[in-house]
């Protein structure tokens, strides 16, 4: 049996844990979508173990949820978003090297604008969900994927 390895993207979060020393993102930023996958870490480990998250931040651009990050506010503007967008893209690439079978984007439309371009990078058999509408809503699409329930899809 072929294991399907999946991806998730989450934007970074305005909510974060205020510690002064070095966190991996995963633990520095505390909104509500890491709230959901933080659980869903703790009580799926075996399908936790089938998925590498990454995180797009104002700060650092596209990084490894385990990456070290240190306290900081920088929020994602338009003009960030397009700073950002080559080397985003870039990394996004390399990312796509590796087979995912599944893809989740969860962030704002700012955010994607970092991202602009991704489709030409992401195989065509890929399993794909863009998390979209008002927050709750996003949330739900989110703990539905990471659960891998197919009652509401996206």
């Amino acid at each position: 049996m072929i294991s399907e390895r999946r991806l998730l993207i989450l934007s970074c979060s305005k909510r974060k844990c205020s510690t002064l020393r070095l966190l991996p993102a995963i633990e520095r930023y505390n909104g509500p979508a890491f709230q959901v996958l933080r659980r869903f870490l703790r009580e799926q480990p075996n399908k936790a173990a089938l998925l590498d998250v990454y995180i797009l931040s104002a700060g650092y651009g596209l990084i490894r949820a385990d990456r070290p990050t240190t306290l900081y506010d920088q929020k994602m503007i338009p003009s960030r978003a397009a700073e950002l967008q080559p080397e985003v893209l870039t990394t996004f690439a390399e990312i796509m090297q590796s087979n995912y079978t599944s893809l989740c984007l969860v962030m704002g439309k700012t955010y994607l604008r970092a991202l602009e371009g991704w489709e030409c990078f992401a195989p065509k058999s890929m399993k794909l969900t863009v998390a979209d509408g008002p927050m709750g809503i996003k949330l739900s699409q989110l703990k539905n994927w990471l659960w891998d329930e197919q009652s509401q899809s996206c």
